[in-house]
């Protein structure tokens, strides 16, 4: 009994190690899936503390432009130098963003000059219900220093007037009357200062249909800014291309082709409010230049309105000259625009005369051509050779006489180094 139990245990102890001896090694049985084995997991990674490095603080960008200021206060409190001539800035979004191109433009060229905002976005003389801009003209100018006022407004007034009649459409009679009325109250407002005023004039949009009404609103601003004896600027054409379209990208101040407009078709890029703030710029400085602190623009006399350009300047032919012509500009000018020959070639298109003679002259028969006799100089002496010239025939009808008077000697023609010379051949000297 004992000696069977221990022969079990002793085969059943061969089969195992035989069976432990046929099994692959762990590198190859990891792909064989046991759920009582635990799944193998790398040590982690030995991680060693980072030295601590200084921290490293960046300087500040350097201001690319100038500042503007909600008041004057303001300008004073943080500029570096005290400011000379304070400019006031009227309008919507588009007037904030003329005022940081006027800042930007005064930065470094006319340091001495503060530009102050009084803005307020999407608003207009159309909504006095949303911003009553000529009631609240009096209490923006409490307490500020100002020596001009640039008003910009406009973008935002395609919209219907109502007052006790009822409401009036965009581009009626009524509505034209009462918008003029309402810039005027705009203008006098701001006039109960005074200073010189600019009024701006809006610019080309993207959209169509307000691309199309703006100009509408510009001839009325122009209108009443003539009548009351204001500046007015125009600033249509430097956003439009030449057909009149508006224009993404246009040429910059600096002469390069860069965009100009925003996304939404109405906004300015930086380069572009630095272009519409040129066209203020130039009326400001001559401004200021003027007169000493306290500038003054004639309000008896406003900038005459820009006629439109012609379609071609005058017609000139290539061959007339642009100035003085002649030995030492002294000479008689050729003849001029109302000169036939150059009509008949550069107006009618025809061929000019021939010259008889010349190397363009297809004319034909050739008899019409006369080519006039050699004749020597005047005072020039036949020279007799010294040796026998080739025999030549006559060069004109007349034949020299011969010494005795009997027959004419032939003429032979002999260039020399005083010039072409006629020689007679006696009869003893002639070829064979």
């Amino acid at each position: 009994m004992i000696a069977s139990t221990l022969l079990r245990l002793l085969v059943a102890a061969a089969v195992s190690v035989s069976a432990l001896a046929a099994m692959p090694p762990p590198a190859e049985a990891q792909f064989f899936f046991d759920p009582f084995r635990p799944r193998y997991r790398p040590p982690p990674p030995q991680y060693y503390p980072r030295e601590a490095l200084p921290r490293v603080v960046q300087p500040a960008p350097e201001r690319s432009g100038g500042t503007i200021y909600s008041s004057s206060e303001l300008a004073d409190r943080f500029r570096q130098t005290q400011a000379e001539y304070y400019v006031l800035v009227f309008g919507d979004s588009l007037a904030d963003q003329l005022a940081q191109g006027l800042a930007d433009a005064f930065f470094e060229e006319q340091p001495e000059i503060a530009i102050v905002k009084k803005t307020r976005g999407s608003s207009g003389l159309v909504r006095a219900d949303f911003y009553d801009w000529p009631a609240q003209v009096p209490s923006l100018l409490e307490n500020e220093k100002v020596n001009a006022i640039i008003v910009m407004l406009g973008t935002n007034d395609r919209q219907t007037l109502r007052d006790e009649a009822g409401q009036h459409e965009f581009r009626s009679d009524r509505w034209r009357e009462l918008y003029a009325q309402r810039v005027d109250a705009m203008i006098n407002a701001v006039k109960a200062r005074g200073v010189p005023i600019i009024l701006v004039g809006q610019p080309s949009m993207m959209n169509p249909r307000l691309h199309a009404d703006l100009p509408y609103v510009n001839e009325i601003l122009r209108e009443r800014a003539q009548a009351l004896g204001v500046w007015y600027v125009d600033v249509w054409d430097g956003f439009v291309n030449e057909s009149d379209a508006f224009v993404t990208m246009g040429p910059a101040l600096d002469g390069q082709i860069r965009r100009l407009r925003m996304a939404d078709g109405v906004h300015f890029t930086r380069v572009g409010a630095r272009k519409l703030a040129h066209y203020v710029e130039r009326d400001l400085i001559k401004l200021f230049e003027a007169r000493g602190s306290q500038p003054v623009i004639p309000l008896d006399a406003p900038e005459p309105a820009p006629t439109g350009r012609p379609v071609a300047g005058p017609v000139l032919p290539l061959t007339q000259p642009a100035g003085p012509v002649g030995q030492l500009a002294g000479g008689e000018a050729k003849p001029g625009a109302n000169d036939p020959t150059a009509r008949r070639v550069l107006v009618e298109g025809a061929p000019a005369e021939p010259v008889a003679g010349r190397a363009d002259d297809f004319r034909w028969p050739r008899e019409q051509v006369k080519i006039a006799p050699y004749e020597p100089p005047a005072g020039q002496k036949l020279a007799q050779p010294a040796e026998p010239a080739m025999q030549q025939p006559a060069a004109s009808a007349e034949k020299p006489a011969a010494p005795n008077g009997s027959t004419p000697l032939p003429t032979v023609i002999t260039p020399s180094r005083n010039g072409t010379q006629i020689i007679t051949v006696p009869e003893a000297q002639r070829g064979r």
